[in-house]
This record gives structure tokens, sequence and C-alpha cells, in this order.
């Protein structure tokens, strides 16, 4: 027997085991990751397959409000989408203060540079209120993303419009020398 007939078996055993509630439940999730893929302004160029193919491949992750997601600095591999809430992305400027550079809700992504460069996080991402997102794996990215050099393109733009807002929102972070200390005679 094939791996793939295997493995195919084991999902069938694992989805009749399910009580009804349970395979209506995994179902929701399902339709919610393909209607987060299908939302996203990257994902909308791919063809219908490749959208189901990666939302097949998501794995919905919740965290509460005031949670980071992932922090500034810490490798990482995985690309998220979010499903629902809010999350704030900040930084740190070379002084450490804290930097914030955006918020996203539904359709974003955060994740995007540590997958595609190899290296460290960034910045962190919190979540402002609970927050669901889809998590996948840079393989599973990369796969579609071969595919689909106009998604590539697109994640690329991005990735240097990004790149291009942090440093100037960490150079006016720099710049500003913050409350004046008053003379306390």
């Amino acid at each position: 027997m094939t791996a793939e007939r295997t493995e195919a078996r084991d999902e069938a055993s694992a989805t009749t085991s399910l009580s009804r509630e349970d395979a209506d439940i995994l179902a929701s999730l399902r339709e919610g990751v393909d209607a987060v893929v299908s939302g996203s302004f990257l994902f909308r160029s791919l063809d219908t397959e490749s959208r189901h193919e990666l939302a097949e491949r998501g794995v919905v992750m919740v965290f509460p409000a005031g949670r980071a997601v992932l922090s500034e600095g810490e490798p990482g591999s995985e690309f998220y989408l979010v499903d629902r809430g809010i999350v704030e992305v900040t930084t740190r400027a070379p002084n450490g203060a804290a930097v914030p550079l955006t918020t996203l809700q539904r359709g974003a992504f955060f994740g995007e540079v540590a997958m595609i460069t190899n290296m460290p996080r960034t910045a962190t991402v919190t979540a402002l209120t609970d927050v669901s997102v889809v998590r996948f794996d840079k393989a599973d990215i990369e796969r579609v993303l071969d595919r689909n050099q106009a998604a590539r393109r697109l994640l690329q733009t991005m990735i240097e419009g990004r790149a291009r807002d942090t440093f100037e929102k960490i150079a006016r972070a720099s710049e500003d020398p913050g409350p004046i200390p008053t003379d306390s005679r």
C-alpha cells in the first residue's frame, strides 16, 4: 500500500470516528480557511486549485488579546494570514524604543520577511483583540508561489514596501527626542 493510500485511509478513519458535531466544526474551519485565503489580496491571483491546496495546508491558531503571535529576533519560517481580530506590528528602534508599524485585520498577512529571507523576525506581532490566524509552513507557500510568479512578485513588492515604511518610521522615532525635561528648581 502506498503512503498516499495509507494517509487517505487514516484520514478517512479519523473522519468517520468524529462525532457529527465535530465533523461539522471541522468542515466549518476548512471553509473559513478557504474563505480567508480566497479573500487575501496576496492570494486572489491564484487559480482555484492553488487556493484550495493552500487552504488545505493551513493551520488555525487562536491567540487572546495581549499575546504575542511572533516576536522580533526569533527565527521563523511560518507565514500567517489574519482570519479574525486585529494584530499590531511593532519593531524596535536602535535606542530600544518600540516603534508601531501598523495594525492588520482579516485577510492581511505577516511573517513573510523571515519566511522568504531565512533571517530572524523583523517585528513583533501582538494580538490587540482575540485573534485567529491561519499559519502556513514555508514549504507550502513556496510550492504555491513557484507555480504562480505573479503572486511571488506581489509578495516581493509588498516586502520591499513594508521595509521602506519600517525604515522611515524607525528614522522618525530615532529623531524624536521625546519629552524635554523641565527644570525642577
